[in-house]
């Protein structure tokens, strides 16, 4: 019959190995998780970038033709554009308004019109 000391040993010698595969597989999947995090934020940016040059271009160059062109359904690409975030411009920083402490902007009441008898 086992001893106490030597059951725990047993059982510690089956979690330390079902353990070290539980960890090598949540690493793994860990870092490829992370790598797809990554491609798939680039795929976006690529997306992206296709359906600002189709869209820039659509007064030269129609999908279906370009599609053609490019061994690319056309399908795919009408789905890339109508999926794209619509570039904004720049924007202008607004003016200040003038400030009340302003002295080109005149008082409405100016202390001369106070000292009126």
């Amino acid at each position: 019959m086992a001893t106490t000391d030597d059951i725990a040993r047993r059982v510690q010698e089956a979690d330390s190995a079902r353990s070290a595969r539980r960890t090598k597989a949540a690493l793994l999947v860990g870092e490829l998780t992370h790598e797809r995090t990554v491609v798939l934020h680039r795929l976006g940016e690529i997306d992206q970038q296709i359906g600002d040059v189709i869209v820039e271009h659509n007064d030269v160059i129609a999908v279906e033709e370009l599609a053609a062109f490019v061994d690319t359904s056309a399908t795919d690409l009408e789905q890339i554009v109508s999926a794209r975030r619509p570039n904004r411009g720049r924007r202008k920083r607004r003016t200040a308004a003038p400030s009340s402490s302003d002295s080109t902007v005149p008082d409405p009441i100016s202390p001369q019109e106070n000292d009126a008898p």
